[in-house]
C-alpha cells in the first residue's frame, strides 16, 4: 500500500471570527533572494520557481532589513520563505545566528489565500489573517497543548518541510510555543512573534486549531519592586538635572551683574 511521511492540514471549521486584509508580495524580497548572491547564507538558498510561492494557510513575515528602501505604498509587502535569511552569518546554527535572522524579521500573519510571483498581479496582492480562529499546520518540532501560547519562528536551516504540496527545498516559518523562543531569544524579542494561542493537542506534522491573537504581549523579566525603584530613580535624575540648570542659571546671573 502506497503511504507518505508528509501530512495535510485539515480544516473543520470555517474560520469564524476572522479578521482578513489585503497584502502585497514583497517582490523586492524575493528578487533578492532569487537572483542575488545569497549563497552563503545561514537559511540556505533555492533555486525553484515552487519554493518562494504563498501556500494558503503558511506563515508570513516582514522584512525589517535596516539598508532596504521600503515600499511607499499603503499595503503591507510580505513572503513566506525562510530561504536566503541571514546573509553572510554562516550556515552553523546558533543561537546568536537565529537572534540576528529574527530580528530583522516582523510577524505579519497567516495566508488565506495563495500568491504565484510568477504569473499573478503584483498589485491585487492576497489575502492575511491576523485574527479569530483558524486551523495551520504544526511544522515546528515542538509538540503543541491546549493553551500553549504560539509564536512564529524561523525552522532549523537542515529541516525539511514534511506538508503536502511544499516543495522539498523550501524553508517555511514555522509554529513554536512562546516557552521555547523566550528561552532562546529572551521575552521581549520572543513576544512580537507571538501568533496566538492553541485550542488542540498537536505533534508535529498534525493540524492544530488556534485563536489568531496577534496584538498580545508578553512582558517579564521586572518586579514591581524593581518597577519602583526605575521610577524613583528617574525622578531623582529629573530632580537632579533641574537643580543643575537653576544652579547653572543663578551663577550666570551673578556673574552679568559683577
Amino acid at each position: 500500500m502506497y503511504s507518505s511521511s508528509k501530512r495535510r492540514r485539515i480544516k473543520p471549521f470555517a474560520r469564524p471570527t476572522s479578521f482578513d486584509f489585503n497584502a502585497a508580495y514583497d517582490i523586492r524580497h524575493f528578487q533578492r533572494i532569487k537572483y542575488g548572491n545569497v549563497a552563503s547564507a545561514y537559511m540556505p538558498p533555492v533555486r525553484t520557481d515552487e519554493a518562494y510561492q504563498v501556500m494558503e494557510g503558511e506563515v508570513l513575515m516582514q522584512s525589517q532589513e535596516p539598508n532596504v528602501r521600503r515600499y511607499g505604498d499603503h499595503q503591507m509587502h510580505v513572503f513566506s520563505f525562510a530561504n536566503g535569511l541571514g546573509n553572510e552569518l554562516g550556515k552553523d546554527y546558533t543561537v546568536e545566528n537565529k537572534k540576528a535572522v529574527m530580528g530583522v524579521l516582523k510577524y505579519a500573519g497567516v495566508a488565506v489565500t495563495g500568491f504565484q510571483p510568477e504569473t499573478d498581479v503584483f498589485e491585487q496582492g492576497f489575502v492575511v489573517t491576523v485574527a479569530g480562529l483558524n486551523t495551520l499546520f504544526n511544522n515546528g518540532n515542538a509538540t503543541l497543548y491546549p493553551g500553549d501560547i504560539i509564536c512564529a519562528d524561523i525552522p532549523n536551516p537542515k529541516d525539511r518541510s514534511n506538508q503536502t504540496g511544499i516543495p522539498n527545498g523550501k524553508l517555511q516559518f514555522v509554529v513554536s510555543p512562546y516557552s521555547v523562543l523566550e528561552a532562546e531569544l529572551g521575552a521581549p524579542e520572543a513576544s512580537r512573534f507571538i501568533m496566538g494561542t492553541a485550542l488542540s493537542y498537536s505533534k508535529p506534522g498534525d493540524p492544530v486549531d488556534v485563536v489568531l491573537h496577534k496584538c498580545n504581549a508578553i512582558m517579564r523579566g521586572i518586579t514591581p519592586v524593581q518597577c519602583a525603584e526605575q521610577v524613583a530613580a528617574a525622578v531623582k535624575k529629573a530632580l537632579e538635572g533641574k537643580k543643575s540648570k537653576r544652579t547653572a542659571a543663578t551663577r550666570g546671573a551673578t556673574k552679568t551683574v559683577n
